[in-house]
């Protein structure tokens, strides 16, 4: 796609947009392969975003529910089908990935509990849970070591990007909590997408925004700006 396509509103790109509410990347990308055009973008775009210092948990939920609200917009039938297979797809990786840790918890609580109980015993004996959960456990360094390689590189690169402001280093990450964090993500991710599903609403920044058919059809301010 090329800027005149946006000057002359060609395929409605423009027009579709106005309404605002939307996941732009996501409504461009339908309107792109509705009409058979090529999108450039990198293989990999990295975005920090800090979090602020006093987050609160109603707050975090507000975010989340943003990110969830907006797969519930859509312009045509192609991009409520792309909302859907994502909406789908996110939901199952993310349960995917917070249910074996579950089990793990099962089997590490089975297995304290073994020794005063016959029965548990024999159950804990008879299974593998242990095994799995050791090799849960290296999946989960690995992971980690992923991650912390992962994040060197974002740190080197947002410190030469703004040389002028405060270095961030490793140093101030506490690995144990984002790993605690990312399971939290991944577990409310889904409900937080039902919920955005079945209310068709969310109060963003003081505003209550109202879907109909995937387009915002009532605004209603939930405050004074007195």
């Amino acid at each position: 796609m090329h800027a005149d396509d946006f000057q002359q509103d060609r395929y409605g790109v423009v027009s579709r947009l106005r309404d605002g509410g939307y996941s732009d990347d996501m409504t461009l990308a339908a309107i792109a392969g509705e009409h058979k055009r090529l999108i450039s973008s990198p293989p990999v775009a990295v975005f920090p975003h800090p979090l602020a210092s006093d987050l609160s948990f109603p707050r975090y939920w507000n975010y989340l529910r943003k990110q969830t609200f907006v797969l519930e917009s859509y312009v045509s039938k192609v991009n409520w089908m792309m909302n859907r297979a994502l909406f789908t797809s996110h939901c199952y990786l993310s349960w995917g990935f917070v249910w074996p840790y579950i089990m793990a918890l099962v089997h590490v609580l089975t297995a304290l509990r073994a020794p005063y109980s016959e029965i548990v015993k024999e159950a804990s004996d008879s299974s593998c849970g242990l095994k799995l959960v050791s090799c849960l456990f290296i999946c989960t360094l690995t992971e980690l070591v992923s991650m912390w390689n992962l994040t060197k590189v974002e740190i080197q690169l947002c410190n030469m990007l703004s040389p002028e402001g405060p270095k961030v280093s490793l140093g101030s990450y506490n690995w144990g909590l984002v790993f605690i964090a990312v399971l939290v993500d991944n577990f409310l991710y889904p409900i937080s997408a039902f919920r955005s599903h079945f209310s068709q609403s969310i109060n963003w920044s003081g505003i209550r925004y109202y879907l109909r058919n995937g387009k915002i059809n009532k605004v209603q301010t939930t405050y004074s700006m007195s």
